[in-house]
């Protein structure tokens, strides 16, 4: 099962359109879609990392989410910081990184 290449096209071919009818396909064919790639990963004919990049690729095209992450545009940004924040930034980056 190819699933990016089946993803892709899907997307290509039908993220056009914002009407309700299709934003219900999508989320029909999406759940259809991973039905498929899980019994396809039970049955053995998909190995771990296809179903991982698939479901990256699925997470980022349709979760509607437009940061790069989660944590996109929250927090504070490190410049404004106050130095004892700053300091005690470094020391969590720094055991985070050393662990």
């Amino acid at each position: 099962m190819d699933c990016v290449s089946q993803i892709i096209d899907f997307y290509n071919r039908n993220m056009i359109s914002e009407d309700t009818n299709s934003v219900d396909m999508r989320k029909i064919w999406l759940s259809k879609l991973l039905v498929k790639l899980m019994t396809s990963f039970n049955n053995n004919q998909t190995d771990e990392l296809n179903l991982k990049n698939c479901l990256i690729l699925l997470v980022n095209l349709f979760s509607d989410n437009y940061g790069p992450d989660h944590y996109c545009s929250s927090g504070k940004d490190v410049n404004n910081l106050p130095s004892n924040e700053k300091s005690y930034f470094k020391e969590i980056l720094t055991a985070e990184f050393l662990n």
